[in-house]
């Protein structure tokens, strides 16, 4: 990467990941001061395309969580400034945010899944009737939205009712999914390549190690994803697994799974912030080698600063 460049560290974003990227944008801001580059930190909020032109940056670090940050919308709109940016592109990070969709890809490719059915916001039928004899018990959440809570467990009707209730407070289409028992085993992956797991239990054979690896990578490579991601996946003792998330924008603080993985392997937090800096491109002008195209100059008035003197 050019030194001469000046990379804009993009965080903050809606609740519940404003917290967790305003930490990883001071982590990442501090590696690549480090490491000589200019950089300065970019506050993602609903007049972000303004903050873009002013700062006249010329690669984004995408920094943030969640809605917005990893679900397309922000990658969209550096597509049409042609500001070169990290991480997954578009249709990668949508798909990934979109658990309805996932679950469809995985299936597409022969990969294991839970199985699960979609309700929809005005829906006529009775969320038992909808139900009906899938059993119990099942783990309910929004499709897309990133929940605080993260998933609840429902045990009958009655929870199931006040589960999706509650879900619906954060989007359009809830998932009820068929509960999997096991462990929680989280796969960090860089550019394609696995650099280990977290939640792994001792008597699990490096045969079965590298099994969950390449399931993960598998997973990655089905939704297109690239730079850094991570991989959730639900093993139990039978030798069986599920995949139940997948992360295209994980966390950067240093104390946190990603980059504990990550470093695990060998690499440190400033060579894992390099790396991802490496993979910084466009993708939707076709050429897999243009990192940079003409962005547009900011002309005009500043509209922030003239909404505050209108108020």
């Amino acid at each position: 990467m050019d030194m001469h460049k000046r990379i804009g560290i993009l965080l903050g974003g809606g609740p519940p990941g404003r917290v967790p990227s305003l930490r990883a944008g001071d982590a990442v801001l501090g590696a690549l001061r480090g490491m000589g580059h200019e950089a300065t930190s970019v506050f993602v909020d609903r007049e972000v395309d303004l903050a873009l032109r002013q700062e006249r940056i010329d690669v984004a670090f995408i920094a943030t969580r969640g809605r917005y940050g990893g679900d397309g919308c922000l990658q969209g709109l550096l597509e049409l400034l042609g500001i070169p940016y990290t991480g997954s592109g578009v249709l990668a990070s949508s798909l990934a945010m979109n658990r309805e969709k996932t679950k469809e890809v995985l299936r597409l490719h022969n990969l294991p899944t839970a199985p699960a059915y979609v309700i929809r916001a005005g829906r006529e039928e009775r969320v038992a009737d909808a139900h009906g004899s899938f059993g119990f018990p099942v783990v309910v959440r929004p499709v897309r939205a990133p929940s605080p809570l993260g998933f609840v467990v429902a045990s009958d009707e009655i929870e199931l009712e006040a589960a999706v209730e509650e879900a619906f407070r954060r989007d359009d289409e809830v998932l009820v999914e068929r509960h999997v028992e096991g462990r929680r085993v989280t796969v960090g992956i860089l550019d394609g390549l696995p650099l280990g797991m977290r939640g792994g239990a001792p008597k699990d054979t490096s045969t079965r190690q590298r099994s969950l690896l390449r399931l993960a990578t598998a997973v990655y490579e089905a939704l297109g994803c690239e730079g850094a991601a991570c991989v959730d996946l639900l093993v139990n003792d039978r030798f069986n697994e599920v995949v139940l998330n997948v992360d295209t924008q994980p966390s950067l603080v240093p104390t946190d799974s990603f980059a504990r993985i990550a470093q695990g392997a060998g690499l440190k937090f400033e060579d894992i912030v390099r790396e991802i800096l490496t993979g910084a491109r466009l993708r939707a002008h076709g050429h897999r080698d243009n990192r940079r195209t003409l962005q547009l100059a900011f002309e005009g008035p500043d509209r922030r600063a003239t909404a505050a003197t209108a108020h």
